[in-house]
């Protein structure tokens, strides 16, 4: 009898093991198409596009295009110009993704469900995030400005507006508050809770905020996006929905996107009203995380009936050390030193 149970857990550790292998397996590939889509080809569709609009004819010869480009460039370096391509670039790397998703078998679609109350545990819990965010930017710009003085640069993202046109401020917060957060919710939190939290939700909101913060691809705002990845991906795991996190990382994304216009219209009023929201905004989080903390986050209801074949240790091996994974993140670092190389 307890030969032939010591066999059925093995075949069942067996089976786990392998299902566990092939969907880590699926997601690291998946991951590594998202980035080159983003980082290549959804931007040649873009450059080739507005190539064909622009002269109403059809070339794909390097040279002609990038003499195009030259021409135009002080209209391709402005705001309204780079947002657009933001969120067209951004929006075309998120339909190959859930495309391919889909037909991987990871539906991540339906992990999008808006209701009052997960709309609700998203406005709720955001305020700690900014807390741990404003934190943690602090103390990153304080290193950041010790290793300025001593002649290294740490590059950071830029999305200030240099002109404040209309159009400009407009595709500025629907990039940041509206495409990206939805678009940057869906992949990195998303796809990785959908396919591994049958799993164990830990490791799956472990994972989500590891690849989030690289995904950055910059020191100080991976820092920050890993604690808030962290956040974000627990809340998502409560309400089993992405809408909480989509709600937070909108609302998250919105007061820089505020200084961010403010850099170019310089008005004293936003700069006052910025100041309070923040202060206010932290204070909130502070005392929510006093009082509704542990009800916030604790995920003892979500983990008290998950039963899996496969010990901790070999989920964690099968996760962490998937090829396909360590693939993606050493592309995602390889960005982040290079990203500083260039910077110096």
């Amino acid at each position: 009898m307890c030969e032939n149970t010591t066999t059925e857990l093995q075949k069942a550790q067996y089976i786990e093991k392998q299902a566990l292998r092939n969907i880590v397996t699926k997601l690291g590939l998946l991951f590594i198409l998202y980035d080159l889509i983003f980082m290549y080809i959804a931007r040649q569709i873009f450059i080739f596009g507005y190539y064909a609009i622009s002269t109403k004819s059809f070339n794909f010869r390097p040279d002609v295009i990038n003499g195009f480009l030259q021409s135009k460039a002080s209209f391709i370096n402005s705001s309204a110009f780079t947002m657009f391509f933001s969120c067209f670039v951004i929006l075309v790397s998120l339909i190959f993704a859930v495309i391919t998703a889909h037909l991987m078998g990871i539906r991540v679609l339906s992990y999008i469900k808006v209701s009052k109350k997960n709309i609700s545990m998203g406005i709720i819990a955001y305020p700690i995030g900014l807390l741990v965010n404003t934190i943690l930017t602090t103390i990153t710009s304080f290193i950041t400005a010790l290793f300025k003085e001593s002649g290294t640069t740490i590059p950071t993202a830029d999305f200030s507006v240099d002109k404040a046109s209309f159009s400009a401020i407009i595709l500025t917060i629907l990039y940041l508050v509206v495409v990206a957060p939805i678009s940057e919710e869906i992949v990195f939190r998303g796809f990785v809770l959908k396919a591994l939290s049958p799993f164990g939700k830990k490791n799956a909101i472990f994972l989500s905020a590891i690849l989030f913060a690289l995904m950055h691809k910059n020191i100080p705002q991976a820092v920050g996006a890993f604690a808030i990845g962290i956040i974000f991906a627990t809340v998502d795991t409560k309400a089993n929905s992405i809408v909480p996190s989509i709600v937070m990382h909108s609302l998250n994304n919105m007061l820089p996107c505020l200084m961010n216009i403010n850099a170019s219209v310089n008005s004293m009023a936003i700069t006052i009203i910025y100041n309070f929201l923040v202060y206010a905004i932290v204070l909130s989080g502070i005392t929510i995380a006093i009082i509704k903390g542990r009800q916030i986050f604790s995920l003892k209801d979500e983990t008290q009936y998950e039963r899996s074949a496969l010990p901790e240790n070999k989920r964690r091996i099968e996760i962490f050390l998937n090829p396909m994974i360590l693939i993606y993140i050493a592309i995602l670092v390889y960005s982040l030193i290079a990203n500083i190389i260039a910077a110096n």
